[in-house]
């Protein structure tokens, strides 16, 4: 999406060893369609991993093939992926041209969820480069059919024309404090910057 008024868009710097980015469309990143997409980074996943078998990598190819046709519009996503053997995490980053109360939006942007949360998540300032300042909220939510908890890490900026949203699933409890790291980061890799 771009600011035709200012010719702005969202820049998401990476890092290509620990994020795979997803297919929004066709042609992605040098290939035409989902398959060599998909037998590449599958290939570029398992040299940077020890000990990846035939059936990770098949795992893996499954995985990318149903990522490969969803394919939501006005969002970017991305796969944390270092290692072939790590449980992947779909971070998912969302914007729209800003509107109404900033602070008002983006906490609202923290707490709306398809998932209804345990509790309502506790939700602190967060700081970056150029974003600036935002919010970031933890929420806990159970699956049906699963007897734990689904932990998901969101964050909400608002930077002039956008207001940004990152959500990333973690899964269990036990990885939020890593994954606040890695995502913490990859926040901090995004910026505003004039369009192409």
């Amino acid at each position: 999406m771009t600011d035709r008024d200012h010719d702005l868009d969202l820049l998401i710097g990476h890092d290509p060893e620990v994020w795979v980015p997803l297919p929004a469309t066709w042609p992605h990143d040098g290939h035409r369609a989902p398959r060599s997409w998909i037998k590449a980074t599958v290939r570029a996943v398992a040299e940077r991993s020890e000990g990846a078998t035939r059936a990770s990598r098949s795992w893996l190819t499954e995985v990318l093939s149903a990522l490969a046709r969803w394919s939501p519009a006005d969002e970017r996503r991305y796969l944390y992926l270092p290692d072939i053997a790590t449980p992947p995490s779909l971070l998912r980053v969302q914007y729209g041209f800003a509107q109404g109360d900033r602070d008002t939006a983006l906490r609202a942007m923290v707490l709306e969820s398809d998932l209804a949360p345990i509790e309502p998540p506790v939700v602190e300032e967060i700081e970056t480069t150029d974003l600036g300042r935002g919010l970031r909220g933890v929420r806990y939510s159970a699956v049906d059919g699963d007897d734990g908890l689904f932990a998901t890490l969101v964050y909400a900026f608002r930077a002039e024309p956008y207001d940004v949203r990152i959500s990333c699933q973690v899964g269990g409890p036990e990885g939020v404090p890593a994954m606040l790291v890695e995502v913490d980061h990859f926040a901090d890799g995004i910026s505003v910057v004039p369009a192409e």
